[in-house]
């Protein structure tokens, strides 16, 4: 079994605008939402018999839906900062590595990137 890293830049790039993408239309339609949930809060009605039984009700199952779709919201956010992350650490491990060999390269004499054409 082998413990080689691998990556792929150009998939988590992708990847990463796509999540990004996500996020934007999640906060979108969160907020969304808030506003037409927020527009409803009277249809119960005020100061009648029925508005004071169901308002509270209303009220918490209207916080319950905004906090749920605000975390779904959050979550989604967190994935696509997360994925960011990833792709900056295995971008610097790359920088880094090719450094390296380039680095040593130098320090060798050999400034062919290590092709010796053949020869041994």
């Amino acid at each position: 079994m082998s413990n080689a890293y691998s990556a792929s830049p150009p998939a988590l790039i992708a990847g990463t605008r796509q999540i990004e993408q996500i996020s934007r239309l999640a906060n979108e339609m969160i907020n969304e939402f808030i506003t037409d949930v927020s527009s409803t809060s009277g249809w119960p009605g005020h100061d009648d018999s029925f508005a004071k039984e169901m308002l509270p009700q209303e009220k918490q199952q209207r916080e319950g839906s905004i906090t749920t779709g605000t975390s779904l919201s959050e979550a989604i956010v967190s994935v696509g900062d997360g994925t960011l992350t990833n792709l900056k650490s295995v971008l610097g491990t790359q920088n880094g590595v090719l450094s390296a060999i380039h680095d040593s390269d130098i320090n060798t004499g050999d400034t062919d990137g290590g092709s010796h054409g053949g020869k041994h």
